[in-house]
């Protein structure tokens, strides 16, 4: 559990720092959402804005489904106790 979350915290500093790295802080400020996206088409191209879009549907789509996991559960427990 530490590693992993020291992991994610490198990741979260990395992606913070290298965006100023790659671009100024007006141009970052004006970003759309998901400004991650926009930060790595500005380094790599087009591919990199839409790798970053398919990466944040996929995560949209795996909290969806946990949350939705999560209801089904607590139903079925209490079923499961009568």
């Amino acid at each position: 559990t530490v590693v992993g979350f020291l992991g994610v915290l490198a990741l979260l500093v990395l992606v913070n720092v290298l965006s100023l790295g790659v671009m100024t802080q007006p141009e970052l400020a004006g970003l759309q959402n998901p400004s991650l996206a926009s930060v790595l088409e500005h380094v790599v191209g087009h591919w990199g804005a839409v790798l970053i879009s398919v990466g944040l549907i996929i995560s949209l789509l795996g909290a969806l489904l946990s949350w939705v996991l999560l209801c089904a559960e607590i139903m079925f427990a209490a079923a499961k106790d009568h």
